[in-house]
């Protein structure tokens, strides 16, 4: 029989009790002090030291269920808790909460078949398996008699692990009765949004610089990618002045537009969109790494993005892909990449829902994340962080390219391997997470 048991967690390091009194020593916090209404209360917590006990248990020693489940709820709120799974040979597990709160469920199971929760996940993390779910705040940590028993669970053999797992949130019914707000949520989404914001408190997060004094900090100027340059004509900032419309007048009339001329894009204007969308302005530095400003706001001023732009037809350059240089105001053409850019348009193509005989927009500009430069220092939340700076950028996009006269429209889906192919970098170095494309609008 696996047995599931309640105790104190590792940040308690010292539960004491005189008479009705019981106080706490928590690691990082002051002493917790307080006062039960009867012994059998404070039994009841006194229990809940080194190996625990069962909830079962736990109701019989307080006298009360609810009692038991007040204090519970009570030390739960202040994630002083973690449980214990085991059997008669020895434990399968351990569970820790990652946020305030959890609990595992104290009601009958259903009768009904249970099976893996679908937003669940097993995989590996600091050298042990563990066992995850975005739809269930804590985390199991097996053992190999736990995994063992796990698979039991998962195969169908009723061994009482997949009543346990259902307690703790990780097993679901097997056909189970969802809202249709919860069937909206898809596995990947629901796990980037719970692990990247705040609620899980138990993991550290924001800026932690995790990897200072284990690696350097990648540098902020990517160095320079091999290819022919081509220096883009350079803009006059006060004609731009004196010809851009107020930002309200440009609000009101930004929209994606998704028919285009057959006029390509001139080169100078290609160079003036680029450079007042993300041209680098300043250089500095934190202390710890080496930071750049750009006409967008970016958390840190890491600035990760980089800029590539998928030419089908603009005048004054061959179909190719190329790398905007940000500190040089250069497009630097990759070799080899003119199918590329090609099939980087046709997708973009497909992602704005265009027919065959439609005409395909002359440019697509990529958006790539150098996201180990944000993961030095922001943990748990960098790619969010990524994509919350990309949808800066595109909201500029839309604005620059409404004032300059241009056709923008940005894309929801893209294929990264097509920008990994042309440039040949590792995809956990940089790699694609966004397109937009621009082109002279039809009359």
């Amino acid at each position: 029989m696996i047995k599931l048991t309640y105790h104190f967690n590792e940040e308690v390091s010292s539960v004491l009790r005189e008479g009705q009194r019981i106080t706490l020593d928590v690691k990082d916090w002051r002493q917790i002090g307080f006062t039960v209404k009867a012994p059998a209360h404070a039994d009841a917590v006194m229990a809940l030291r080194e190996r625990g006990t069962t909830l079962q248990r736990l109701n019989a020693i307080a006298g009360d269920p609810a009692v038991a489940a007040y204090y519970i709820e009570r030390f739960a709120l202040g994630r002083l808790l973690s449980w214990t799974l085991a059997d008669d040979k020895g434990e399968l597990g351990r569970v820790a909460s990652l946020a305030n709160l959890y609990r595992p469920r104290s009601g009958a199971p259903p009768r009904a078949a249970l099976s893996l929760c679908r937003f669940a996940n097993l995989r590996r993390r600091d050298g042990v398996i563990v066992l995850e779910s975005g739809a269930t705040p804590a985390r199991l940590v097996l053992s190999a008699p736990g995994l063992v028993a796990f698979a039991d669970a998962l195969c169908g053999k009723a061994n009482g692990f997949e009543t346990i797992l259902w307690r703790l949130g990780f097993f679901d019914l097997t056909e189970p009765q969802e809202s249709a707000a919860r069937r909206s949520w898809e596995f990947h989404d629901l796990l980037m949004h719970e692990t990247s914001r705040e609620n899980r408190d138990a993991d550290a997060g924001g800026g932690s610089y995790r990897f200072d004094g284990i690696f350097p900090a990648p540098p902020a100027i990517k160095p320079a990618m091999p290819g022919d340059c081509i220096v883009l004509p350079a803009v006059d900032p006060k004609r731009i002045h004196q010809a851009s419309n107020s930002l309200h007048t440009l609000q009101e009339r930004r929209k994606s537009r998704r028919t285009y001329a057959d006029e390509p894009v001139a080169l100078a204007t290609l160079g003036e969109f680029l450079w007042r969308v993300c041209r680098t302005t300043r250089y500095f530095s934190d202390g710890r790494q080496d930071l750049i400003s750009r006409p967008y706001p970016a958390g840190g001023s890491i600035n990760e993005l980089e800029f590539y732009i998928a030419v089908r037809d603009c005048s004054g350059l061959a179909p190719a892909v190329y790398h905007y240089d940000s500190h040089r105001h250069e497009l630097v053409q990759l070799a080899e990449s003119g199918k590329i850019a090609l099939k980087i348009v046709d997708q973009s193509s497909r992602a704005m829902a265009l027919h065959p005989e439609d005409r395909q927009p002359g440019l697509t500009v990529v958006i790539a994340s150098r996201l180990p430069r944000i993961a030095w220092k922001y943990q748990r939340m960098a790619y969010r962080a990524s994509l919350m700076n990309t949808g800066v950028v595109i909201n500029l996009m839309y604005l620059v390219a409404t004032d300059m006269g241009l056709a923008p429209c940005a894309n929801g889906s893209g294929d990264s391997r097509l920008l990994e192919k042309a440039t040949g970098i590792d995809r956990f170095e940089e790699t694609a997470i966004a397109e937009f494309c621009i082109g002279q609008p039809a009359t």
